[in-house]
């Protein structure tokens, strides 16, 4: 294939960080209308790439070329791993912000416009509605409908499918075939294989700095990617299980935020791993918050380890020693981190908030220093999937009772994934009790013991893993009710108080 015949030619792409070579002479085309899996283990490059194709980073050798005419960084739009909208924008404003950066466009015929976007790609959000008010999940789905509006030859999609669900994926595929059916190139950037296959048209493996292969997504097989990333298989079964008879945390009518909905009561063993799924609207978030204290609701009784506690706040949270880690913005995540640390100290009632501000402060300016002292020593940050991971560390070695992960795989790599399995055995085996909310349905079914289903800010059912199929948890995810004819568990265990 010729050079002209590609949308955008790369050829012999290095970049360095200090001394660490990070692009060791990356060799890849995109042809028009073609969707281009990047995959690669966490740290290799490619959010490296993606940040040199849209301008953000200046390649230290390499040339890049796009037909009629030389490359710039304008016509390559970048939806990033960790979104950074400005919360201030109207969903219009930010679905046209790069068709119209002068802002000259009026805003009824931009609404108008957007409402349309929205409707062919299925969309739910409200045009007229602040970014600032959107969770993470539709933020991304934002970003994925700006494609159909934004006039850049390539996009590159850094990560966007992680944490998102069944529907929204569905949502997100139909966008990102639409733009390419429009005769750009786009580049899709993840960790999953399987979307990897069944999305794109080809997938370009990085490793040790280059692209060490192109395949035909219709010939490419999952163990054969395997084998190139990793030199190996990657098996993500969970083998054992660690829950006993111990109840580690018993919750009794809880409020999830519906008025007239059935409250909520649950136990959770010392040892297992509870999962929670359900539409992004079913009481997920609501119970979740509830049980870190960020939004306090009222229960009926709530026990941890058989003693009577309330929840009121984060910092109840805190000292009843139950630890969180947050897949969410970075922000949200630093918080949660500054919490898990107090954990360990003594913070009484009267010294807690102003500890907790301190460390929150001292983890926002060690973060800033650091990427600051990075970028005047020309070096590099760690990839998202490897600051996770030393997160997921942190959190496994804190004395903790109950663990609440919340999408603790977005943005691991395989391989990492098949460490945080034995990790999460590892925990579980000291008696921690694991509650697991993902938007992988795949890893919620193989890593949980049990699995609440949320529906309608109730208990909608409660699973055992081997009685249901991925695609049973992918129903629920969508907002449809479980099917009635599955085997139901119990969600309150025998002789545990009612």
């Amino acid at each position: 294939m010729s050079q002209v015949e590609a949308v955008l030619t790369i050829r012999g792409l290095t970049k360095s960080f200090d001394d660490l070579q990070v692009l060791a002479g990356i060799d890849l085309e995109v042809r028009p209308g073609e969707i281009l899996a990047l995959l690669g283990p966490n740290g290799v490059g490619k959010s490296t790439l993606a940040s040199i194709l849209s301008g953000r980073l200046e390649a230290d050798e390499g040339r890049i070329e796009m037909p009629g005419g030389p490359w710039r960084p304008e016509r390559v739009s970048i939806v990033e791993q960790n979104l950074s909208l400005d919360p201030d924008l109207t969903v219009a404003r930010a679905i046209y912000r790069d068709a119209d950066p002068q802002g000259r466009m009026d805003e009824r015929a931009m609404a108008a416009a957007a409402r349309r976007v929205l409707v062919e790609a299925g969309i739910a959000l409200d045009p007229a509605e602040r970014v600032g008010d959107l969770g993470d999940a539709d933020q991304r789905l934002l970003e994925a409908v700006r494609m159909l509006a934004d006039p850049h030859d390539v996009m590159v999609l850094d990560e966007v499918g992680s944490n998102l669900n069944a529907r929204e994926m569905e949502d997100l595929r139909y966008s990102i075939r639409r733009t390419a059916v429009d005769g750009r190139g786009v580049i899709y950037i993840t960790h999953d294989i399987p979307e990897a296959i069944s999305l794109c048209d080809r997938v370009a493996v990085l490793r040790d700095g280059r692209i060490s292969e192109v395949v035909s997504a219709a010939t490419a097989t999952p163990e054969q990617l395997m084998e190139s990333l990793f030199d190996g298989q990657v098996s993500l079964d969970r083998t054992t299980s660690h829950a006993v008879d111990d109840i580690a945390l018993s919750v009794r009518g809880l409020d999830c935020g519906l008025e007239g909905a059935d409250r909520v009561s649950f136990d959770l063993r010392a040892g297992e791993v509870l999962g929670v799924a359900g539409a992004r609207s079913s009481g997920v978030s609501e119970l979740v918050q509830a049980l870190t204290g960020e939004q306090p609701r009222e229960a009926r009784r709530i026990e941890l380890n058989g003693v009577r506690v309330t929840i009121d706040s984060p910092r109840d949270a805190s000292r009843l020693r139950i630890g969180v880690l947050s897949g969410l913005p970075e922000k949200s995540a630093e918080a949660y981190l500054a919490r898990n640390l107090l954990m360990l100290s003594d913070a009484d009632d009267e010294t807690y908030d102003a500890e907790f501000s301190d460390t929150l402060t001292m983890l926002d300016a060690m973060r800033e220093a650091d990427d600051s002292m990075k970028k005047l020593l020309g070096q590099r940050s760690g990839s998202g999937g490897q600051m996770r991971w030393k997160r997921l560390l942190e959190l496994a070695s804190q004395d903790a009772r109950v663990l609440i992960l919340i999408e603790p795989t977005r943005a691991l790599d395989m391989k990492t994934r098949e460490r945080f399995l034995g990790l999460l055995g590892e925990v579980t085996g000291r008696g921690v009790a694991v509650i697991l909310v993902s938007s992988n349905e795949a890893e919620l079914r193989t890593f949980s013991d049990r699995i609440l289903v949320m529906q309608d800010h109730s208990l909608g059912a409660v699973w055992l893993p081997e009685q249901i199929a991925v695609t049973d948890l992918e129903q629920v995810s969508r907002g449809e009710r479980p099917d009635p004819k599955l085997p139901t568990a119990s969600a309150v265990l025998p002789g545990s108080p009612r």
